[in-house]
């Protein structure tokens, strides 16, 4: 029998569960408690021990819920007793409990034991008995570690773990067929998959909960190289067109370079063209930091294959980042661009830029000169995809910020190389650590920019605690009205378009507003500092010519103080600011951080970029943005970020494929990777379509569908 969410939530239910990505039965199964109470022995009220999780078993005498006076909310206030002594526990923004915690009613609350006026209480006290089937609680129940789950709306702890209960028991066995070969549970000793999930939901001892994870790990390393492993395999199988020639408009491109190129983009200049002489596509990543010259490679690169007679063609995930590549290599090539196919030297190259925003009769024009060839290079969005979009002889693609890209979408240009495939270049704007490229990227091969064309970067950063600092704030506004006096631009990052609520995390209710990108702006022109000067607005939910005409107007300096999502984070170029205020900055990554930074001091000049935040120095964030404050080195800052918070964090948004490695670590995990690599190797080489592993078939779709299947974002 198929078991379905509809038949434990209602319709309301679902949705806060979607929110929290469960989807299905198989979701809600692989819902994993955030935590667990452990207890000791039985304790009672009086002999709690301070500091340490406590589950306690009492009788309900008095229940009232008030509103509270310092800050908006109710407080549920329930006084139990054991027998021998009584407690106050409170719950808040719960005032629905009053009509189910009736005097009399025993219960069963879990918690840290904590000191309040005096007297003992539990700290985020949770009612874990809560359903009617689970008033009367076995010793053994009381003793076992309670798992503790996501806060989802309007569902209770108890309700939850009840639900989840019932379902281990009463789930179809298709729920319960394991991607994970018998021979390696064996080896390993892993639980089967019905094991694992009891073992996560319902554990006996926090040693069964250990257990469970290690298999978890192993599930994620081998679905994560079974599916390398699948894909280099069709890679191996397909042909493509070398190229070969190094002809009039790549030398003339290098003779007429002003600058000496690096030890690093000569290098990797090489590897790239190695790669695309031979009669296998490229597969290569190329990543550097901010700043390294990676479309400088690009470029060469694509001049190459327009040498060799063929076409190349530059994905980008935005309008605004392919209009900005556009005008990098316009700057790049100079005179060396032609001025139309019809006034085009032999040295010369044809450069268009096709956008979903274009003219229906541009775009027209645009796809008959690339199918005739007249277009050597073209850089665009999602637009270059369409049926209607083909080349002559499409011999390179460039694709930036990988992570935005799916399989199909990548698929669908590389079918337009006619009988080859064409070579692939895949760029990343973030460093990426040695350890995670080696196995996260393990179907590329891998090129690397490690020196800074112009030398370091001489970019100032400071955190700015803006509670504990108040001073420090008003500061920061006059150093940036002063810039603006110096004929210099100022950035300033907002995490946020629209308002959003503040929610309580276990009740769910709205407790306060955190502003939008209209209402800073607005509170920034108000200051003293800075009245007056000329404010401007950039955001995602803009059109492509809005966002192009504000970006024109902070170039011209028509605009001094540009505030901004992160839509600027890659790719925008602006020479005369030298100024970056970040607001909110914990809500940002570090990799993140340190890309919205590289915006500034793009001319060589001395730069300043300060990184305001709300939290105090003991806070763990803090010292995240400490950390960006000192040092300039993108890997450095990834390698931090890597050992500080995890893989699946640093592939930013935990995602890996439109999952997350939620339990595997490359650093402390090598062994497990490296055996399943072998292992994955093995699968594949005998079953390359998985037909023979359909349970590992449909793990590995589930945590990387096909359509995403290269979604793994670096930054």
């Amino acid at each position: 029998m198929t078991t379905r969410l509809e038949d434990n939530f209602r319709k309301a239910d679902r949705t806060h569960l979607a929110k929290r990505g469960v989807h299905s039965v198989t979701d809600l199964l692989r819902f994993f408690p955030r935590r667990y109470l452990v207890p000791g022995e039985r304790t009672e009220l009086g002999d709690l021990p301070l500091g340490e999780t406590a589950i306690i078993q009492a009788e309900v005498i008095r229940v009232e819920t008030r509103r509270m006076k310092q800050r908006k909310g109710t407080i549920t206030e329930v006084i139990v007793h054991d027998g021998k002594q009584s407690m106050k526990i409170a719950f808040f923004n719960q005032y629905w409990l009053e009509k189910s915690l009736t005097p009399g009613l025993s219960v069963v609350f879990g918690g840290k034991v904590e000191s309040f006026r005096g007297q003992l209480t539990l700290a985020s006290p949770v009612w874990l008995n809560r359903t009617e089937d689970d008033h009367e609680w076995t010793p053994e129940d009381l003793n076992s570690p309670f798992p503790i789950y996501p806060a989802v709306k309007g569902i209770a702890q108890s309700r939850l773990w009840s639900s989840i209960k019932t379902l281990l028991t009463v789930a179809g066995d298709e729920e319960f067929e394991d991607p994970l070969p018998k021979g390696l549970r064996e080896a390993h000793e892993l639980p089967d998959l019905r094991t694992a999930l009891e073992d996560m939901h319902r554990p006996r001892k926090i040693e069964d909960v250990e257990r469970a994870r290690l298999r978890w790990k192993w599930e994620e390393a081998l679905a994560l190289q079974t599916e390398f492993a699948a894909r280099k395999a069709i890679l191996a199988g397909e042909k493509a067109t070398p190229l070969l020639t190094q002809g009039a408009k790549s030398r003339r491109f290098d003779d007429d370079l002003p600058f000496t190129l690096t030890a690093s983009q000569v290098r990797v200049g090489e590897e790239i063209a190695e790669d695309m002489a031979a009669d296998r596509p490229m597969h290569r990543l190329l990543h550097g930091d901010v700043g390294s010259g990676k479309t400088l490679v690009a470029l060469r690169a694509m001049l190459t294959a327009v040498d060799s007679g063929a076409q190349a063609a530059m994905l980008a995930p935005t309008e605004v980042l392919a209009t900005q590549h556009f005008h990098s290599i316009q700057s790049l090539l100079d005179e060396q661009m032609a001025l139309s196919p019809l006034l085009s030297d032999d040295d010369q190259v044809t450069v268009a830029l096709m956008t979903g925003s274009m003219p229906a009769k541009d775009r027209r024009e645009l796809a008959v000169d690339l199918v005739t060839g007249n277009i050597d290079i073209v850089v665009g969005t999602h637009a270059l995809l369409s049926e209607s979009t083909m080349f002559a002889a499409l011999g390179l693609i460039v694709v930036d910020e990988q992570h935005r890209f799916g399989v199909e979408q990548r698929e669908a240009l590389r079918a337009k190389g006619g009988d080859t495939t064409p070579h692939t270049l895949v760029m990343s704007a973030t460093p990426i650590p040695r350890t995670v490229a080696m196995t996260v990227f393990a179907d590329l091969d891998i090129s690397t920019l490690k020196e800074m064309p112009a030398g370091p970067k001489d970019i100032a950063t400071h955190v700015v605690p803006i509670v504990d600092q108040p001073a420090w704030y008003v500061r920061v506004r006059e150093l940036m009205r002063q810039t603006v006096e110096d004929g210099r631009g100022v950035f300033v990052v907002f995490p946020r378009i629209e308002p959003t609520d503040i929610e309580d995390p276990e009740s769910g209710d709205v407790v306060g507003q955190k502003q939008g990108i209209e209402d800073i702006t607005r509170k920034l022109s108000e200051t003293p500092e800075l009245a007056g000067l000329k404010f401007g607005l950039l955001h995602g939910r803009m059109s492509t010519a809005e966002k192009d005409r504000v970006l024109a107007d902070f170039v011209k300096g028509d605009i001094e103080i540009l505030v901004s999502t992160t839509v600027i984070e890659v790719g925008v170029d602006v020479a005369r600011a030298t100024m970056m205020v970040i607001i909110e900055a914990e809500n940002f990554g570090v990799a993140q951080l340190h890309q919205l930074r590289g915006r500034v001091g793009r001319d060589g000049n001395s730069a300043m970029c300060f990184l305001l935040t709300e939290m105090s120095a003991e806070d763990e964030s803090y010292g995240r943005l400490q950390a960006v404050a000192e040092t300039l080195d993108g890997f450095a800052l990834a390698e931090y970020d890597l050992a500080a918070r995890g893989e699946g964090d640093v592939l930013s948004g935990s995602q890996w494929g439109g999952s997350s490695l939620r339990h595997l670590s490359i650093l402390r995990d090598s062994e497990i990777v490296a055996e399943a690599k072998t292992l994955a190797e093995q699968i594949v080489a005998i079953d390359p379509t998985l037909e023979a592993v359909p349970a590992l078939k449909a793990f590995i779709r589930r945590v990387l569908p096909e359509d995403d299947a290269h979604f793994i974002e670096a930054g």
